[in-house]
């Protein structure tokens, strides 16, 4: 809402006397600040008490002599809504990350063909805090813009917010490729002088399927012993096949030899999110 001119509001005051005339909320006097900057018409018909309050901060709950800007007799100034200056800041904290290490490529096609499908999580093969990371370090920025869009269209009392989508998760874990993460946020948030403070809880999930262990996004074609393609996924699978068909290591290959199961891979994570932000977003470094 902006301030509206005394000199309009009077009008429509005057208006209403001789007329019946209601005066409309919109041209109501509004006060979107706590506090004010005293404008004056800047000509020689304006007083010399007025004239020295141009351009200083009062409060409405404590007016000054003679009243606030348009209250006096005959008085043309104006109240200029008035908007701190501030730093503004949104932190995301999230919990329960686990450690950066965990299952070996091995340990992902062994589960794929001895697991019978039984889903895993994130916290169990020990790489939340890989996935978690990434995902925050390519889009945290555009997360905080969007829960601080959501904050400004509320202004005041709950905040949530919704958002899900597929990232390319390849070279961060072995079975990660095209991965869907979503969420939620929800909080609440106060406005006052032109500034948002916000904080409230942000739950993430993430939902992906290990479903061949000859196709999880591992762009490197190279075959050769030695190799990072040949030693942690061709070779260590082609023994285990040889093995399950009764084959010796080291022999001519079997190919096609795949009855495996695919399974899930999930995960969750909570944290919270607080800040303080412009509710102009055109003076804001949070923008969607």
């Amino acid at each position: 809402m902006m301030f509206v001119d005394q000199q309009l509001y009077k009008k429509a005051f005057e208006s209403y006397l001789r007329e019946g005339t209601p005066i409309e909320l919109s041209i109501k006097q509004a006060r979107p600040t706590t506090h004010y900057i005293w404008r004056t018409r800047n000509d020689g018909k304006v007083r010399s008490s007025h004239a020295d309050r141009e351009g200083q901060v009062f409060s409405w709950d404590d007016p000054p002599v003679g009243g606030h800007p348009g209250e006096d007799y005959n008085c043309r100034c104006t109240a200029e809504p008035y908007y701190p200056e501030v730093s503004e800041y949104l932190h995301l904290t999230i919990d329960g990350l686990g450690t950066k290490s965990g299952w070996s490529n091995t340990d992902f096609v062994n589960h794929y063909f001895n697991g019978g499908g039984r889903g895993v999580t994130l916290r169990q093969i020990g790489h939340s805090q890989k996935i978690i990371a990434a995902f925050i370090d390519r889009r945290g920025e555009a997360l905080k813009g969007q829960i601080a869009s959501a904050a400004r269209s509320t202004r005041v009392g709950l905040v949530s917010y919704r958002f899900d989508n597929t990232y390319n998760m390849t070279g961060i874990v072995f079975s990660i490729g095209d991965t869907t993460i979503g969420g939620s946020f929800s909080g609440q948030s106060v406005t006052q002088n032109g500034i948002i403070d916000l904080a409230g809880n942000l739950d993430l999930y993430l939902e992906d399927e290990f479903a061949d262990p000859l196709d999880v996004g591992v762009e490197v074609d190279d075959y050769r012993p030695g190799s990072i393609l040949y030693d942690n996924i061709h070779r260590p699978l082609n023994d285990y096949l040889r093995g399950r068909t009764g084959l010796p290591t080291g022999g001519p290959q079997r190919r096609g030899v795949r009855d495996g199961t695919p399974y899930d891979i999930t995960g969750t994570w909570s944290g919270s999110v607080e800040g303080r932000i412009y509710a102009d977003a055109t003076r804001s470094k949070y923008t969607e």
